[in-house]
């Protein structure tokens, strides 16, 4: 069993049967307070648990400001685009 201390003292990936699981405890352009009060509820095989909000993830990836999550950003806001058309 993994204590709490542990998972807080790093950020953690979990791959399990195609499914990648992403544990962060430090998102840059983020306050946790506001992104849990926005998060989304999904259901895998039964299990309930919580994703950031899509804004909050566009966020949290221009905070970061790497080329790849910039990237990201433009995929994820080509949707808002295309429904404004």
């Amino acid at each position: 069993m993994i204590s709490a201390e542990e998972i807080l003292a790093n950020e953690i990936t979990i791959f399990q049967d195609r499914v990648r699981i992403y544990v962060q405890i430090n998102t840059p352009g983020l306050i946790f307070a506001n992104a849990w009060n926005n998060r989304k509820t999904l259901e895998f095989q039964g299990q309930q648990f919580y994703i950031a909000s899509k804004d909050d993830l566009i966020k949290s990836k221009i905070a970061a400001g790497r080329r790849i999550d910039l990237e990201d950003v433009r995929l994820l806001s080509l949707g808002d685009i295309e429904q404004e058309s």
